[in-house]
């Protein structure tokens, strides 16, 4: 209560002293009269509250002296908005009477009518055409009797120009679907007697005007369908050049006019086919996305493994590769490498589809002729070239890859420095112009993966003596494949993006509040997954996708591109999707985060990787651990068995006290003792990893500065024991001399996987030691990807890469390994553990 707000003199209490109180009291408002003004301002907010109907208000903040001035604004805020959030939700009769379980069931039906009224459609289709085909009466005479009696000959046919011409009706009811070329169409059509409702170009960019001029002047409606950033229309096949192509010359084939360029030109209505479905991860389609694509870019995808060996483009380099370019114009170390990893894939990835695409004829003929030797070798693989065979192997050049398309593409560059050590700007066809269209074609024809097989790195080139695009483009893609998505202007696919909305922060809040770490806007293209929840086993990998129902939810132009296509892409990409409604995560928060978690919970317990076969990581195959293991060992499931042992996880048996937490000082004895058996169970263990165990036994799903601080205190108490070292950040056993320990690929074993910082340094150079000697000699991409294999990892990201490139370096001057040359072989006199068995 204000000074001013007590009585100066109280009735019936005027005593003797009254007059020296009222003069203290005076004195006092004598020295605060210049707070008068504030009493009456007081008085007047008091009024105007009351006003407003706020009365209430006030009062409540009269009573709340504790309260801070700087909070009341959020908390008026909070009241007004929860208020109006009250109001609308009440009012408005779709927020009112909304649930998810309501909402998301009429999707689900929606989604199953919308598959069968697709499915009928292609039935009402056929349906359409059975009725319009003619019937028996109709076949008694005339047209029907010419194709009956053509059809009954056994020679001196007429030629299909003429039988056509006879039966031009009969032709159009029995097959009112034709598919030919345009010179086929001008060949064996008549045009006065053969007419087309619709006419349909296809891959339009590589049809000259003049060749399509003859079928479109025979149809009523025209649609012309291709891509302008693709191949052009040359002269390429026309003149034989395949023979006796030279890649110096500048003029080689001449570049014409597609009809697709004319009927740009001329201004037709055009409409935009913006959704790309072939490729499986966004770095593949990133590239031209972002080059060719860059005023109306496409609308990807993004994968939920985002980091793995078998998606996306990887670059091998072959330095000692020479371009022939005097003799026979090919590179031979290149072809020899590109086999290698063609007869790779076929003995691990047989589930896969491959093909071989090359810059110049020389480079395919010369990669042609090496499998054409495999293959009599390796008869096991002639099914994987067999003509019957749906997606069987090819080796093409540029000029005849476009419209095919594998999961696996391995792509041969073949021109680099020649045996003076001389590197020309000239890249055949990629010279010409149109050689940046020819490119994209290239590099687009991937579901899976790109692998660039390449002499040259892109610093290798330079670039400013040429003016090419088609030059140009190449040296900003080998940079891409080397160093990935980095080069381009745009983020990775990581999810790095910011938060869209306030709903999306606050999912993404409650989902690092369950103990997972959540990233916003994942993708690299206009559609982004609005969070990604972090898989902790495999940070590569996004065990769940959570949309909200925000900007991008309802950018979508229809239902079935919003809640069918997109999902089902989606899902085809390997994402596991679950979707928070604003109007429920406000209503009933605490139902949709236990819905959240569950679903979090229910994909942690999918194995990474377990859909897809594991690929060994050494390039060529009598570089391959794997199959030298498997031979020696004779353990195919297990090549590590005989020189390494399970990793052991520690399971603290002490139970911690009542009512005590982890970092009081009551529970160090406790937590010294869960240490002890922890380190003697898994030592040598990484301080995080220990934390974790004991962590764990709290009931805890993360740790912190916290936990950390008291293992470290607790370590104290066991290091004067005697029994136990610290080596950098790793606890070990006394005098322990460390082991090798790989994790066991089993569901009830996940929690062996340990991140790449949590497995000593001894024990990588053990594994790296052991892989040497057991191979021979590797190259240091092959030893630090086999290395990342024996400890469970399925790809080699850049962190992982980093750490294990370290650890062969410190090996190497160590005098554990020896490189000669490319390669890595095994120190003098020191012999595998796996050859003294």
């Amino acid at each position: 209560m204000s000074f001013f707000t007590k009585p100066i003199i109280e009735a019936g209490s005027l005593q003797v002293e009254a007059l020296e109180k009222i003069a203290s009291r005076v004195a006092v408002l004598d020295e605060r009269v210049d707070e008068l003004r504030d009493w009456i301002d007081f008085g007047i907010l008091a009024d105007e509250f009351a006003t407003e109907g706020l009365g209430a208000l006030h009062a409540a903040m009269l009573r709340r002296p504790e309260l801070k001035q700087n909070g009341l604004p959020n908390i008026v805020r909070r009241c007004v908005l929860q208020t109006w959030a009250d109001h609308v939700a009440v009012s408005v009769p779709l927020l009112r009477d909304f649930r998810t379980e309501n909402h998301d069931a009429l999707i689900r039906e929606f989604r199953q009518l919308d598959r069968k009224h697709a499915t009928l459609g292609s039935q009402r289709v056929i349906a359409a055409a059975e009725n319009h085909r003619p019937t028996n009466a109709f076949l008694v005479g005339g047209e029907a009797a010419l194709l009956r009696r053509e059809a009954n000959k056994k020679r001196k046919h007429l030629p299909l120009r003429k039988l056509f011409a006879g039966m031009p009706n009969l032709l159009t009811r029995l097959k009112p679907v034709l598919l030919m070329s345009p010179l086929s169409v001008s060949l064996f059509l008549d045009p006065e007697q053969i007419q087309f409702d619709l006419v349909v170009f296809d891959e339009a960019s590589q049809v000259c005007a003049e060749d399509a001029v003859g079928a479109i002047y025979r149809g009523k409606q025209l649609v012309i369908c291709g891509d302008n950033r693709q191949l052009p229309p040359t002269s390429f096949f026309e003149q034989g050049m395949a023979d006796d192509f030279e890649d110096d010359q500048v003029e080689t084939f001449d570049v014409f006019e597609s009809i697709l360029d004319e009927c740009a030109a001329i201004n037709l209505p055009q409409l935009r086919l913006r959704w790309h479905y072939r490729s499986r991860h966004e770095s593949l389609i990133a590239f031209s996305n972002h080059r060719f694509y860059g005023d109306q870019p496409l609308v990807t995808f993004p994968a939920a493994r985002h980091e793995d060996e078998t998606l996306g483009v990887k670059f091998v380099h072959v330095p000692d590769g020479v371009y022939d370019r005097s003799g026979r114009r090919d590179n031979e170390k290149e072809a020899d490498r590109v086999v290698d990893l063609a007869m790779k894939h076929l003995r691990y990835s047989p589930h896969r589809s491959l093909g071989i695409v090359t810059f110049s004829v020389a480079q395919r003929d010369a990669i042609d002729d090496r499998l054409e030797r495999m293959r009599k070798n390796y008869p096991e693989i002639e099914e994987f070239f067999a003509r019957e065979r749906p997606e069987r192997v090819f080796v093409k050049n540029l000029e005849s890859v476009q419209g095919d398309e594998r999961d696996v593409i391995i792509f041969s560059v073949g021109y680099g420095r020649d045996r003076a050590g001389k590197l020309t700007m000239h890249f055949g066809p990629l010279n010409q112009e149109g050689g940046e269209r020819r490119l994209n074609v290239a590099i687009t024809r991937a579901r899976e993966q790109v692998i660039v097989v390449s002499s040259i790195r892109a610093a290798d080139m330079d670039v400013a003596a040429t003016t090419r695009p088609g030059v140009l483009n190449l040296h900003r893609y080998l940079d891409y494949a080397e160093r990935g998505v980095a080069t381009l202007d745009t983020e990775a696919a990581t999810g790095d993006g910011d938060f869209e909305s306030p709903l999306e922060e606050s999912v993404a809040s409650a989902i690092r509040s369950l103990g997972y770490e959540a990233h916003p806007q994942v993708g690299c293209s206009g559609y982004r997954i609005d969070l990604g929840v972090v898989d902790p086993a495999w940070p590569g990998r996004f065990i769940l996708g959570v949309e909200c129902d925000g900007a991008m939810y309802h950018s979508a132009w229809s239902a079935r591109d919003r809640d069918r296509l997109r999902q089902e892409q989606l899902e085809r990409l390997g994402w596991k999707l679950h979707r928070i409604w604003g109007p429920d995560w406000v209503a009933r928060r605490d139902t949709e985060l236990k819905r959240l978690a569950d679903a979090i919970e229910r994909t942690r317990t999918y194995v990474p990787g377990s859909d897809q076969p594991k690929t060994p990581e050494g390039v060529g195959m009598r570089a391959s651990v794997v199959v030298e293991c498997e031979t020696a060992c004779g353990n195919a499931e297990d090549p590590f068995s005989s020189w390494a042992i399970s990793y052991e996880v520690a399971r603290p048996r002490l139970s911690p006290p009542h009512g005590v937490q982890f970092h009081e000082i009551g529970a160090r004895s406790t937590l010294a003792q869960m240490l002890d058996e922890v380190v003697t169970i898994e030592g040598p263990v990484h301080f995080e990893l220990a934390a974790r165990r004991m962590a764990a036994c709290w009931g805890l799903q993360r740790v912190g500065s916290r936990m950390l601080t008291a293992v470290e205190k607790a370590a104290r108490l066991i290091l004067a024991q005697g029994t136990f070292e610290i080596r950098g950040n790793f606890i070990w056993p006394k005098n322990s001399a460390g082991k090798l320990r790989v994790r066991r690929p089993v569901p009830e074993r996940q929690e062996t996987f340990r991140d790449i910082e949590h497995i000593p340094p001894e024990e990588t150079e053990l594994a790296m030691t052991e892989l040497v000697c057991l191979a021979l000699s590797l190259t240091e991409d092959e030893l630090v990807g086999q290395t990342a294999r024996v400890f469970g990892f399925d790809r080699t990201g850049g962190r992982i890469r980093t750490a294990l490139a370290e650890t062969v370096e410190r090996a190497v001057q160590q005098g554990i390994i020896v490189r000669r040359g490319d390669r890595l072989v095994p120190a003098p006199k020191r012999d595998s553990a796996l050859t003294d068995r």
